[in-house]
């Protein structure tokens, strides 16, 4: 079964949710864990996101100049 993609602003709020969550004190290390997981993933689709999209606008860019 294939991973949905999920859109920057998508991964930036769930980042924010387990900060906040974090922040608050997580009750459950297990939980804890797998939400640290699941951020580091979310920082690593945003990064690729924000590559991508530095790609695009320099090629435009480089486009204008020609």
């Amino acid at each position: 079964m294939a991973k949905k993609e999920i859109g920057f602003n998508q991964a930036v709020k769930q980042i924010e949710e387990i900060l906040k969550n974090i922040e608050e004190g997580e009750p459950d290390i297990d939980r804890l864990s797998d939400n640290i997981r699941k951020a580091a993933e979310l920082i690593r689709i945003c990064r690729q996101r924000l590559r991508e999209t530095e790609e695009k606008i320099d090629g435009i860019i480089s486009d204008l100049k020609s």
